[in-house]
């Protein structure tokens, strides 16, 4: 009884299978091939332990694409006349925050005042 519930679940799964491969982009050898190699790309990084170095250069990237957004947009907005207006209006309320340094302990950190004089 075993084995005719195995084959019933391993014939499911393959008429799944068929099912998945007849809706999908599968069905295109490329993709099928880009798979693989999607597949083979994965199990190198994995084996060599790539995946920090690679998140760590998307970020820098995506980082790097967020700056490079926002200074096109704010040219945009200089060279726009509405832009300018919206951008004059928002600077005339905000007000001046300060921020204080703090220790490792999360504290605010004493300044020294620097004495002038040079004691030699």
């Amino acid at each position: 009884m075993g084995g005719t519930r195995l084959s019933l679940v391993s014939l499911r799964f393959l008429d799944y299978f068929k099912g998945f491969a007849d809706n999908t982009v599968l069905r295109n050898p490329v993709y099928f091939i880009f798979l693989i190699l999607l597949g083979i790309g994965g199990y190198v990084t994995y084996t060599l332990n790539l995946w920090g170095p690679m998140l760590r250069m998307a970020n820098a990237a995506s980082a790097q694409a967020v700056e490079v957004g926002k200074e096109r947009l704010r040219e945009f907005l200089e060279s726009s006349e509405a832009g300018r207006q919206t951008m004059a209006m928002s600077g005339r309320n905000s007000e001046s925050i300060g921020l204080d340094s703090l220790d490792s302990r999360g504290r605010r950190k004493v300044v020294e005042e620097e004495d002038d004089d040079d004691e030699i």
